[in-house]
């Protein structure tokens, strides 16, 4: 357990750290009013940062606008408290949170790359029923709780998702979110796709295959998904598990060197991720190897049908 990165007062179970440049995501637990000995800060943070209640219901009281306010919170019921907002929150019982902080500047900046008017105002929003956002920080979550190091190309995609349904949601302009249709052409794709190949066992960024394309992040993903029919970091999956396939069928290389070569951290994690998706296990996958006539498993990959939709 650590200081919260987010609110100070806070108890960190789980978070990113500095692992994000645009965002800080933990899971936090924050007292009861009156136990410790803290207090509401009488500023507003320095990020918009959405709070998912996440453990038993709990009644919270804040201000609004000069007023006192009082609602029964529930699981996964959530709020938004803007950079600079002051609302002094107070839960009557211990409170478990799942919490994502936001940049202004960054979000103003995304804001602005979708054809937004002026400048980006977020807007309190507080005892919201909103399954999307709750689904899309209980994944950010999950991902800095798990065993293997977060995948940071995932984290930024849902990070991106999330500041999206942010802007349309809570910002200033109420106004239908703008069409993407426009796919990334076959030369940038075929660029992108070739950075990938040629550094699948690199922790790849969003910033980075950004970059490759020559456009921004937010842009990038769009474009992408246009022309593939999935995410970047679900292609990414797609393309390691792909090579890793091939090593373990036509190569004796260990398996540990295998997840390695491909990009995962460790064994257990290709074990994992390759069980999810295609529903065998490295070790399932070479006894069906080497159960095939002699002769045959050096060509059994390249017989077999082509990539699988394994991204999910």
């Amino acid at each position: 357990m650590a200081t919260s990165l987010i609110k100070p007062h806070l108890v960190t179970l789980c978070g990113s750290g500095e692992h994000l440049d645009e965002a800080v995501v933990e899971r936090a637990t924050e007292r009861a009013a009156g136990a410790g000995d803290w207090s509401p800060v009488p500023v507003g943070p320095s990020r918009h940062i959405v709070v998912l209640h996440a453990g038993k219901s709990n009644s919270l009281r804040w201000s609004a606008d000069g007023a006192a306010r009082r609602e029964r919170f529930y699981y996964g019921q959530s709020l938004v408290n803007p950079a600079g907002w002051a609302s002094r929150p107070r839960w009557e019982a211990d409170a478990e949170l799942m919490l994502v902080a936001l940049e202004p500047a960054w979000l103003e900046k995304l804001a602005a790359e979708s054809d937004l008017p002026g400048p980006l105002e977020i807007i309190p929003r507080f005892h919201l029923n909103d399954p999307f956002l709750a689904m899309l920080v209980e994944r950010l979550v999950s991902e800095y709780e798990q065993s293997h190091p977060a995948d940071l190309l995932y984290a930024q995609s849902l990070v991106q998702a999330l500041a999206a349904h942010v802007i349309r949601t809570a910002g200033s302009q109420h106004r239908a979110p703008p069409s993407y249709g426009g796919a990334l052409p076959p030369r940038r794709l075929a660029r992108v796709i070739d950075h990938m190949n040629a550094f699948l066992s690199s922790r790849l960024t969003l910033d980075d295959l950004a970059a490759v394309a020559g456009l921004s992040p937010s842009h990038f993903a769009r474009s992408f998904r246009a022309a593939t029919g999935w995410a970047p970091h679900q292609y990414l999956i797609r393309l390691r598990l792909e090579r890793a396939r091939e090593a373990l069928l036509n190569t004796d290389l260990p398996a540990a060197l295998v997840a390695q070569q491909c990009g995962f951290a460790d064994q257990s994690h290709l074990t994992r991720t390759m069980q999810t998706h295609t529903g065998q296990s490295p070790r399932a996958l070479r006894v069906q190897r080497d159960a095939r006539p002699a002769g045959y498993g050096r060509q059994y990959g390249q017989q077999e049908e082509g990539i699988r939709d394994w991204a999910g």
